[in-house]
């Protein structure tokens, strides 16, 4: 037990002390009803599905009948002390104004059974939704693995009371909705500070989780943390498994140097509002050091999740290039790994072809390469190591990423086995050690591509369902880019309004960003597109065509208006920008050109209605005369003179020009 706590350090001591049980010899708990036909208690809410299981009685029942008989997998030695269990059952009754129920609820202790029965005031279930409960008085059992823990209820008789056609009744449980419970106070849980590592100016501190629930305690328990002298440890402590138990380890920096004696306290909150608490005093020596060593460096695997999951970070960019009548689509994924994830790949890289101690099939079957006795285990990430590492990718990705990282690598890094190349590429971001920092997977591939067939860029399947998450929360942001001469025709989120897209489109290529921040591996969507050579979808043909569309239908409809007035025409050629804004923003091209011919039409309609103005020709019919020994009129409207050849007032002439008629008052 102590070497798993040894780090591979020649400075490494332990503290002047022992391992202690701090808790627990039994704790009041609710153990949930789960399972249909491997049927369970479980003091874990996590493990509740979205559907009740339920069995149903459609007809009086006259003689005893089983509901259900759940168990403890695994009992915990201890004693069970003398108490009162409660087991809450939900109910529905339909189509009968209620039921006359007669149940009965066993629980069984090792070789012990104890029984009780529904009580009077609830033998009467009215129609609706409700919850039964039945205590049973528990006598004080000793307990050992072995033991059995059950719960049995039964339903002795049913009578319906003003039953209709389809009278039922149903008991439901295993569902968040339906949470029907055993509220027990029996021992789940040990605890055990175990003896502190002190490494120069550091100290490790472990709690030990043992339970019969294995991994699930870690999981799916609420939180776990420590405290030392009453401050706790907020860094992220490094999980290992050590047979059927948990460590949990923290690395505590606040030493005063030489020997001191601290205080340290766990508190496990096992479900909501059970929390277990213990603590112990402890004497360490601490030495001089710089603190530098890298943390806890555990002889043993890490576990890769803390049951809470890591975060991760994907970047994505994407650049099309048309190549003769196919596409080239250059692809590079960065994935930023943190937490627990990070720190398992960076002691797997350390451990690459350790024969000595136990390792997951994943990190086994990575061929050492040239990797040397020397540096394996060395708490440093040597060249040498990320370059077989490196090698391996190139066939061994696809069971890496879905076996060690959880990731389905066709859904993330599309079909590298179709691609014409690719290189895996590990980033430590400066930091070569072996401790709980951040590293880049770098993942750049050249792929061919049909034009025209429909390409989903990214699917949300690509996280692999983990009954323990290795993720908790990852953000996504993908940049697209196209050549002049090809497109992605589109991009479609489908199935979540939670995925920011920004889409335009230039003469020179295409540009787009897709953003998502703080996704669960609960959230779906799909993000499609269909690539093409089209020459009515590339940019540098559309903006050529709309281009002409445009010029020929303003040159023509100026044309039109030659001899009308070009103001109408002109206010309307505002419609320009706006084509071309449609075209920016990366609207269907169908939709632009349409676009682009509605505003020619309406140049068209709008010259054809203009009003006729001197611009152009005069009509050759009537040429303009001009009389000397007559007096002479402006036309106010085409200001032609026109002779004036009578006296007579008022009168009316038809001008030379225009033919409008001019009327003569004085």
């Amino acid at each position: 037990m102590l070497s798993l706590l040894v780090p591979y350090s020649p400075i490494a001591t332990f503290a002047s002390a022992e391992d202690t049980k701090v808790c627990c010899d039994a704790s009041e708990v609710d153990l949930y009803l789960l399972g249909d036909g491997n049927k369970q208690l479980s003091p874990f809410d996590g493990l509740l599905s979205e559907t009740a299981t339920s069995v149903s009685f459609e007809t009086s029942v006259a003689s005893a009948e089983q509901i259900g008989k759940w168990e403890l997998e695994s009992a915990w030695p201890g004693t069970v002390p003398e108490s009162t269990w409660t087991i809450e059952l939900d109910y529905e009754v339909s189509d009968a104004g209620g039921a006359n129920l007669n149940m009965s609820a066993t629980i069984t202790i090792g070789g012990s059974s104890f029984t009780a029965f529904l009580g009077v005031d609830q033998s009467f279930i009215a129609q609706g939704t409700g919850t039964i409960s039945i205590d049973v008085p528990v006598e004080e059992v000793s307990v050992s693995g072995t033991s059995e823990i059950s719960v049995t209820v039964s339903a002795r008789t049913i009578v319906f009371s003003v039953p209709a056609s389809g009278a039922k009744v149903e008991f439901l449980w295993g569902s968040e909705d339906h949470a029907s419970m055993v509220r027990a106070e029996l021992p789940l849980v040990d605890l055990t500070l175990d003896e502190p590592v002190v490494e120069g100016d550091l100290v490790y501190f472990a709690v030990r989780i043992e339970s019969p629930f294995g991994m699930e305690a870690l999981v799916f328990s609420k939180s776990i943390s420590l405290k030392v002298d009453g401050v706790t440890i907020t860094e992220d402590p490094t999980e290992v498994l050590d047979g059927e138990a948990i460590l949990v380890i923290w690395t505590w920096d606040g030493a005063s140097g030489g020997e001191e004696t601290v205080n340290v306290s766990v508190s496990y909150e096992l479900q909501t509002g059970i929390i277990l608490q213990g603590a112990s005093d402890f004497d360490i020596e601490t030495f001089d050091g710089t603190g530098e060593g890298g943390g806890y460096y555990p002889q043993n695997e890490p576990l890769r999740t803390n049951g809470k999951g890591s975060p991760l970070d994907i970047s994505i960019t994407m650049d099309l290039e048309r190549d003769g009548s196919e596409l080239l689509l250059e692809q590079t994924t960065i994935l930023t790994i943190e937490g627990e994830m990070a720190f398992w790949i960076r002691w797997g890289l350390d451990h690459l072809g350790d024969e000595t101690i136990p390792l997951s099939t994943v990190l086994k079957n990575i061929d050492q390469g040239n990797v040397k006795d020397e540096e394996r285990g060395s708490r440093v990430i040597e060249s040498v190591e990320i370059s077989q590492f490196e090698t391996e990718m190139d066939s061994y990705y696809i069971t890496f990423f879905q076996f060690g990282l959880g990731l389905e690598s066709d859904e993330i890094i599309g079909d590298l086995q179709e691609a014409d190349s690719f290189a895996i590429t590990l980033d430590l971001m400066g930091e070569d050690r072996v401790r709980n920092a951040p590293l880049k997977l770098r993942i750049d591939s050249l792929t061919k591509m049909s034009s025209g067939l429909d390409f989903r860029m990214l699917n949300s399947a690509f996280m692999t369902p983990q009954p323990s998450p290795l993720w908790s929360t990852y953000d996504l942001f993908i940049t697209v880019k196209s050549s002049s001469m090809s497109s992605f025709s589109y991009i479609d989120v489908k199935q979540s309004d939670d995925v920011s897209v920004n889409y335009w489109r230039f003469p020179w290529g295409e540009a787009a960003t897709i953003s998502a921040s703080e996704f669960a591996q609960s959230d779906k969507f799909t993000i499609d597109s269909k690539p093409t050579t089209s020459i009515i979808h590339a940019p540098i043909g559309l903006t050529f065509i709309m281009t002409i569309m445009l010029a020929g239908g303003l040159w023509s409809a100026f044309r039109m208006v030659s001899n009308r007035s070009k103001y109408p025409l002109m206010i309307e050629m505002i419609l320009v920008p706006v084509v071309f804004l449609l075209h920016f923003s990366a609207f269907e091209p169908l939709y632009i050109l349409a676009s682009s011919g509605g505003i020619v039409f309406i140049w068209w309609a709008t010259a054809i209605i203009s009003p006729r103005t001197t611009t152009g020709s005069k009509p050759s019919s009537k040429p303009q005369i001009i009389v000397e020994n007559f007096p002479t009129i402006a036309c106010p409207q085409c200001q032609t003179s026109n002779p004036v050849t009578s006296d007579l007032r008022p009168i009316r002439i038809q001008c030379v020009g225009c033919n409008r008629i001019i009327k003569i008052v004085a």
